[in-house]
């Protein structure tokens, strides 16, 4: 990903990057990427088709058995 579109750096959640695919050469000028965040800090991304895919499918399971969710209240 060349740089975060300006919403991404501002907001949760997650945002993909669909790369550009030269469909003449048959190759990726540019990887597919994803990036998810959540309000507590987690941060999980993917680089490539597969990888970008895998996270979109799974990430609800992935992030809810590794986010520390809200600080405890003192």
């Amino acid at each position: 990903m060349a740089g975060l579109w300006p919403p991404a750096a501002q907001h949760f959640g997650l945002h993909v990057d669909l790369g550009d695919y030269h469909t003449k050469r048959a190759v990726w000028l540019a990887l597919p990427a994803a990036t998810f965040t959540c309000r507590w800090g987690c941060e999980h991304t993917a680089v490539g088709a597969a990888d970008v895919a895998d996270l979109a499918q799974s990430i609800a399971d992935r992030h809810a058995r590794t986010c520390p969710g809200p600080p405890p209240k003192e």
